[in-house]
Parts: C-alpha cells; structure tokens; sequence
C-alpha cells in the first residue's frame, strides 16, 4: 500500500534545481545574484497537513488520557528510534559507520530545522510503512514538504548550499524516496536526490575534506553514488571519482584495508564504465571484462585476513536458508563490502554473456570460435552460480538467523587473526532470532545484490522465491517499499519467464519498456 501524496509540480521544480546546481563551478568566486536559482513551486494546503504535537490541557490530578500520553513517547520520537535501530551503525572493527553522524548532529544544541525536518520526514516514512500507518504516513509527507522547502530557500545561496546540513537534507530526502518507492518509475525520483547531493558535493569541492564530518558524509555517500550506479546501469556523476581521489590521501585506512578498498573503488568503476560501453566490438567487451575480473582477484591479496569469512556447510537442509551453505562474518559491514564484490562480478559477468551472444549470433561469420563460446560461456555461468550463491549465504548473518560475534571475540580475532579460533556452528533460526535491537540491522544494503542474484536467469524458480520471501521480510522488518517493489518485479519474472537485463539503466526506461528489456 502506497501513501504517497507529493505534487508534480514540486517534483519538476526540485529537477530543475539540482540540474542548474550541478551546473555551479566550484572553483571560481560568483556573486550572489549569480547563484540565484528559479523558484520551485508548491502546493501550500498540501505543506499545511502538518501534524504538530498533541498538547493534553493541563488538570490538577491526572486523567487517563494524560497519564498515556505522558509515558508514551511522540510518534516522531518513536520514528527516530525505528531509523536508528535499522540503519544508524557506529564503526566497531572497521572503522566506517552508517549515519552515525545524524545522532551527533541531532544531540547539538542548535541543530537547524532543514536537518531536523529531513530526517523525521525519512525516519516517519520508514516507520510508517513498518506499521502499516496511513496516519503517520501522512506526517511523513508534511515532514517532507517542509523539508523540501527549506532545501529550496538554501541552495539559492552558495554559502548556504555548501553547508553539512543541506547536504544532509538531500541525502535524507533520497532516503525518504527510497522509503516510499511506489513502482519502477520511483527509482527516478531516488537518482534525482543522488544527482542533487553529488552536485553538492562537487560545489562544496575540496575544501569539504577539512572537517571530520565532511570526510566521512562524502566517503559514505560515494559508496551509494557508486552502488547506485552499479544497480541502476547509471554513469557515476561526473567529478565524484575526482574528489574521491583528492579525499583519499586524508583517510587513515592504512591499518584496515585502505590500499584494497581503494583498488576495490577503482575496480568498481571499471565496471561500471564497461556496463555503459556500448560502442566496442563484443570481443575486446569480453576481454576488457575478464581482465577486470582477474583484476579483483588480485586485489584480494591486499584484504587484511580480518575481512575474510568462515563458510559453513549445513549438515542437514534447511526451512529458512536456501542451499547448503551460510557465511560468518567479523562485522556487517565486512559482509556489505563482500557484497559490493559479489555485485560487481554479477555486472561483469552479464556483460561477458551478453557479448558473447552478440559475437556468436549477431555476427557472420561470428567473432567467436565454436570452442571459444562454448568455453567462456561454461565458465560465466559457473561464475554466475557461484557469486549468486555467495550472495544468498551472507542473508543468514545478515537477517538475524545466525548471530554476529560479540564485540569482545571480533576484536579479539581482528587483533590477532592467526589465533585460530573456530568459527562455531549454528542452527538456522527464522530472520530476525538474533537481531540486535540495539545495532543496525544492515539490511539495507542486501536488497540490491539479492535481487541482483534472484533475477538471474540461470537460477531456479525455488531459489527466486525464497529471495522473494526474503525482500518482503526485509521491506516490513526496516520499513522501505524499495524491496517490495523490487520482489514484485521478481514474481513477475517467474509468471512470465521474461528476465530483465541485470544492470540495465532503469532510469530511462519506460514502464511499457520494461518487459522488453531481456
């Protein structure tokens, strides 16, 4: 069920901003009057819905009414604490945290109402579609119109425009589009968002990298922009991999991993370029994409042993894992980084199949021998099988099947990985059994790979149900409709056997387009 009541004319004009934002160079010194953007329009009976506090008069003795209402938290109380517990992670081993820098603004003094608006519009949106409230839906979308105005009123200055907190606006607001993904067209509205904080991004420039904060808002939104490129088949905003590239000396990652998480990035970038390569001759596509993929083998030499996983072989089937294997991992954000791997073979591979179909059935006489095709397409389906697989053992750990190891035993074996410990054997619980209500669950970030896997057309119609069954959980467990839209597209795969492209652009394709895209 869908909540959604934005304006199109809002929409249109919030487009029309970030296309002129991305246009502002952040090199040279411009005069206010060269920073002042078109007015965007809206709907004020739509901005007036806004639900305020409910205030009880005040009697001598408390009635029942009061007395409820003064131990129950409010709803946007009960919204923050939904969107910390699902998604605010705080770096433990690894030291990279997810939106751990909205609790430290949000416990400031004087934190400004563009900020605090933002996040009660995204953190409400989840909350609401995890209980299934049109009410607090509702104050999602006055939350988010009031947001969206007070980003408009900021990016028509410069000095405004640059500062953290309107940067942190328009990444929550992507976060709420994420949350109220109403079909295939909705991701458009999400790339809109991306596109609009990257060009923040690029005007703020350098000097963003000065401040703690700055480094770590660009460093975690860079991952997004890339996984958003990688899973949408979209180009990655032009000017981000240079900044990335001037931001990266100042990280201190040279004790976990920097040197393979900066090869990672560039690997991943390779990727995606050749996913948009539609020009070169089906042969050199194959080549370039088997040099890629020998390329992060290689690259696993530099992963510091901490990051490595224990595969564990289920003696007996199981009710709630498919297949016969699960992965423990140190750190959720260990197996998130596994999964951008994973993510990226899949990509790679899909380009390798795609070409050699092209080289073997478009061409007379084909580019590729006989024993060439039949080899190399051994090989990606082999590979295809075996990433997909990798994708579905990291779900047990990550929807709470199996636990996480307690922060003592993962520093331990961090510290001192040649200590040998064992990784102890589980028996498969139902999700959500060892969820931390405390930590983030991290579910977020394996919507994407699992669905990358599912709609493989390789993969067997139980194991697609079961990644069915598994995004449904997710989308009602952290509250965002991106998975259910994404599993409906999947159901709809196995009503009609047609297979979308795996990393096809999906924000410019049509809804009659869809089916067709194979």
């Amino acid at each position: 069920m869908m909540f959604k009541n934005e304006s199109e004319v809002v929409a249109k004009k919030a487009e029309k901003r970030y296309e002129k934002l991305a246009k502002q160079n952040p090199a040279p010194k411009k005069k206010e009057a060269e920073l002042d953007f078109s007015e965007w329009s809206f709907n004020r009976d739509w901005l007036s819905t806004r639900t305020g506090t409910y205030v009880v008069p005040y009697t001598r003795y408390p009635t029942p009414e009061s007395m409820t209402r003064e131990i129950v938290p409010s709803i946007e109380d009960q919204a923050l604490g939904f969107f910390i517990g699902n998604y605010v992670a705080q770096p433990t081993i690894v030291p990279r945290g997810q939106f751990e820098w909205v609790m430290e603004l949000l416990a400031e003094p004087d934190t400004e109402d563009i900020l605090r608006s933002s996040v009660h519009a995204a953190s409400l949106a989840g909350f609401a579609n995890a209980t299934k409230s049109p009410t607090i839906m509702q104050q999602a979308q006055a939350a988010y119109g009031s947001a969206l105005r007070m980003t408009n009123d900021a990016l028509r200055v410069k000095e405004t425009a640059i500062k953290d907190s309107t940067l942190i606006a328009v990444i929550m607001l992507g976060m709420y589009e994420n949350f109220v993904f109403q079909d295939r067209r909705s991701i458009q509205a999400w790339a809109k968002h991306v596109d609009g904080a990257c060009a923040l991004l690029n005007l703020r420039g350098k000097d963003q990298f000065q401040s703690n904060l700055g480094r770590r808002l660009f460093h975690q939104f860079y991952g997004v922009v890339l996984l958003v490129a990688l899973e949408t088949g979209r180009a990655v905003h032009p000017g981000m991999h240079e900044l990335y590239q001037i931001m990266t000396p100042t990280s201190n990652y040279s004790v976990h991993g920097r040197q393979w998480t900066t090869r990672l990035i560039g690997v991943m970038h390779s990727a995606i370029n050749l996913n948009k390569d539609k020009d070169t001759d089906p042969k050199t596509m194959v080549e370039i994409a088997l040099k890629i993929d020998h390329e992060m083998d290689e690259i696993k030499e530099l992963m510091p042993r901490i990051w490595d996983y224990d595969v564990i072989h289920l003696d007996q089937p199981s009710q709630h894992q498919y297949g016969g294997t699960y992965h423990i991992y140190l750190d959720p954000w260990i197996a998130q980084m596994w999964n951008n791997v994973n993510s990226c073979r899949l990509c790679l591979y899909k380009v390798v199949r795609e070409n050699l179909t092209k080289g073997w059935m478009w061409h007379s006489p084909p580019i590729f021998s006989s024993t060439e095709y039949e080899s190399l397409k051994t090989i990606a389906q082999a590979v295809l099988h075996a990433t997909s697989t990798a994708i579905i053992a990291s779900v047990p750990q990550i929807t709470g099947m199996i636990p996480f190891p307690d922060l003592s035993t993962a520093k331990r074996r961090a510290s001192d990985p040649s200590v040998g410990e064992g990784a102890p054997v589980y028996t498969i619980q139902p999700p959500g059994t060892y969820l931390d209500v405390s930590k983030s669950t991290h579910m977020v970030h394996l919507i994407w790979p699992l669905y990358a896997a599912a709609q493989i057309d390789l993969v067997s119609p139980e194991m697609r149900q079961w990644c069915i069954d598994i995004l449904h959980y997710v989308a009602l467990r952290i509250g965002t409709r991106q998975a259910v839209v994404l599993a409906d597209e999947l159901k709809d795969m196995q009503r009609t056997g047609l297979f979308t492209t795996p990393f096809v652009d999906r924000t410019t394709l049509k809804i009659s387009d869809w089916s067709q895209a194979t």
